[in-house]
């Protein structure tokens, strides 16, 4: 299998973007989109998922910040099936550019930018659960605004980094066919070679260092100590685990698309490019990427599964909690209104003083009257005769005077 030679004497750099052209064969027209089809499936299926169980979470009042970096994490993964990943497989599916201009100028740097947001926002849930291993839990406050700003952030600085994927991309004929093509004119060919070096290190290898870092101190943090009253919980040293192989397998998996990245910027030659089936091994092992959070969350996570079971408890029992949520107070069937009034009461007691006495009630000649405040209240729109009154006591006062 060999890389098309489209180049020309005009450009220092030339390469193709949005998937390799002019290639020929049944393993790149059929099996491969097909491959790529399945993927797309099990992510789209696999971070919808983690999406509506954080979301079903935050609901209900379990919010954190490495929470919410989860939520972004797998919502570019979901950016990614979705628009990055068809385009591919309709690209190696046909062998030639058939998308229009403006999807040839920016599917690469929406790559691009889905892959730095990533690397940044592993960093930065990193530092966020270092920082929640070095400080007591509840010491904590989570604070929207905070979490907000950090994802801005991260999303402004990933649009802008890749900038050159757009500016260098274009639609061009060759032998009667249109290609999606990444060229570079001489005129920028020093920009480019700095841009190259710069990139990938400030993209890849200084946030997945940071993570390293931050994982490292936490798993230090983490250790059994003598005291145990200091140990972490067992439960705190699994979430931990699990958020350190996230970032692992992302960062080993993107080795790969990144040296193939870095090999064909700074190649001088077509003899010199990397092999096609480099590239495409590199690409779909990218894309296998998307699908690995879910996974990792299934099997490493007893929250994460819990909320599944919770998610579909309340989409299967939706109508009869609705019923059961309509109905009075007043009638008692309501277990959510008779708990609370049970807490209110204890709430109650417990602002009574240890030396309060209830008031007694006592007649003229000393006797402890009942208490018939509820009895009145029950009976006040009633006209039940005398003689049918359950608890007759003041007719038996009369007959003892």
């Amino acid at each position: 299998m060999q890389m098309p030679e489209v180049g020309t004497m005009n450009t220092s750099q030339l390469d193709f973007a949005g998937g390799i052209q002019l290639l020929q064969g049944v393993e790149v027209t059929v099996v491969l989109p097909v491959i790529l089809a399945g993927i797309c499936l099990i992510g789209f299926l696999g971070n919808l998922l983690v999406l509506v169980v954080f979301i079903h979470d935050f609901r209900k009042g379990e919010i954190s910040v490495v929470n919410g970096f989860v939520v972004n994490l797998s919502a570019t993964d979901l950016l990614i099936v979705l628009l990055c990943i068809p385009v591919r497989a309709v690209t190696y599916s046909k062998q030639s550019w058939t998308l229009g201009s403006f999807v040839c100028k920016t599917v690469d740097w929406f790559l691009h930018c889905c892959l730095v947001a990533k690397s940044f926002t592993l960093a930065a849930m990193g530092q966020a659960r270092y920082n929640y291993v070095l400080n007591p839990p509840k010491f904590i406050h989570f604070n929207p605004k905070r979490l907000i700003g950090a994802l801005l952030s991260v999303w402004t600085v990933s649009i802008v980094l890749p900038l050159p994927h757009m500016i260098f991309t274009s639609v061009q004929q060759y032998k009667g066919v249109d290609l999606c093509v990444f060229e570079v004119p001489f005129y920028a060919s020093n920009f480019m070679n700095v841009f190259s070096k710069i990139y990938p290190t400030v993209a890849y290898v200084i946030p997945v260092v940071f993570t390293v870092t931050c994982y490292t101190k936490t798993m230090i943090r983490t250790k059994p100590r003598k005291n145990p009253t200091t140990n972490p919980r067992p439960k705190s040293k699994r979430i931990t685990l699990m958020l350190v192989c996230v970032s692992c397998a992302y960062a080993l998996m993107w080795l790969p698309e990144w040296t193939a990245w870095a090999w064909a910027r700074h190649s001088y030659g077509d003899g010199h490019k990397p092999p096609p089936g480099f590239v495409i091994f590199a690409q779909v092992f990218l894309y296998v990427s998307s699908t690995v959070n879910p996974i990792i969350f299934l099997a490493m996570s007893e929250d994460f599964r819990e909320g599944i079971g919770s998610v579909w408890a309340a989409l299967t029992c939706r109508g009869p909690r609705r019923a059961a949520g309509s109905r009075s107070p007043k009638t008692g069937e309501n277990g959510a209104e008779v708990g609370a009034s049970v807490i209110n009461s204890l709430q109650d007691l417990e602002t009574l003083s240890p030396t309060a006495k209830p008031e007694v009630h006592k007649d003229a000649s000393g006797r402890i009257l009942p208490d018939v405040e509820h009895f009145w209240q029950e009976r006040r729109n009633t006209t039940a005769a005398e003689e049918h009154d359950p608890i007759p006591w003041e007719s038996e006062e009369k007959k003892i005077e």
